[in-house]
């Protein structure tokens, strides 16, 4: 997801933005957070089942059993409809809105307003220069997101490593802990966010040069790295399925909006 400018405060100094496009991504943000605690809740009852024997009521002692397959089931229908039908249905309609903004072509009824800023004639070098900015943020949002993943990924390595030398670790339970820590959820998402991370800065540089070296984007050549930039961005978005936390965006997008400023004087973006 990239939000980028949009959706910010009537006070902020960056309102006047509008992306009405926020609509397809608010599910997308809404499930996954409930899905991530029925992840967390699947998981403790994972523990409570393998102890189910320590419940004194007999009658009880099945519903542990009962609760962890409805909440694996409600996860994985969950994050199925989220992966293979919200989250295609956002991107496809941001993509349309790079495009539509990139060559001044209405592709979608919705209304953005200042979400890509550099005042390039509707052309392929408008195309290059929103995606090198699209780019700028999403690099600068991973980058933030996969230090916490990473401290959160070694802090169960530590735990799963102490439980794993422990002698006095009951196997059953190691076990559990081991399929938990190597799901989806931790090991598999920090993965594709530092995978994200790593294409987009490459994206970033790549067109950065470009525009740097003063690179003719009309020509055949600057067309051809400029629709591979355009490319490869939206594909290992789409690959990797990473939604962007807003949380770290509100935080980020005033001093990422005045560097891409910076940018743009810099590299004459304005003047193409």
């Amino acid at each position: 997801m990239n939000f980028k400018n949009s959706s910010l405060p009537s006070n902020n100094p960056f309102s006047g933005r509008i992306d009405e496009l926020e609509k397809y991504y608010k599910p997308i943000e809404t499930i996954d957070e409930w899905n991530n605690r029925i992840f967390w809740i699947s998981a403790i009852l994972s523990i409570v089942v393998f102890f189910k024997t320590q419940i004194p009521w007999s009658v009880l002692q099945d519903l542990p059993e009962t609760l962890f397959i409805a909440t694996a089931i409600i996860h994985l229908v969950l994050s199925v409809y989220v992966r293979f039908y919200l989250f295609p249905v956002a991107e496809h309609k941001r993509r349309r809105q790079l495009l539509s903004d990139s060559f001044a072509v209405p592709l979608i009824t919705e209304t953005t307003q200042k979400y890509y800023n550099n005042d390039i004639t509707p052309s392929v070098a408008r195309l290059g220069a929103n995606v090198l900015e699209n780019t700028l943020f999403a690099k600068n949002l991973t980058d933030k997101m996969a230090v916490k993943e990473r401290l959160k990924v070694f802090s169960y390595f530590l735990v799963w490593i102490l439980a794993l030398v422990w002698r006095s670790t009951n196997l059953g339970l190691l076990v559990i802990v081991t399929q938990t820590l190597f799901s989806s959820e931790i090991i598999e998402n920090w993965i594709r966010l530092e995978l994200l991370y790593r294409e987009t800065e490459n994206i970033y540089n790549e067109l950065y040069n470009k525009f740097l070296h003063k690179t003719n984007l009309s020509s055949s050549d600057g067309i051809a790295s400029v629709l591979d930039a355009f490319a490869t961005y939206e594909s290992i978005k789409s690959m990797t399925g990473v939604r962007q936390l807003r949380s770290i965006f509100v935080t980020v997008n005033p001093e990422l909006s005045k560097e891409w400023d910076k940018i743009r004087e810099k590299l004459e973006i304005d003047c193409r």
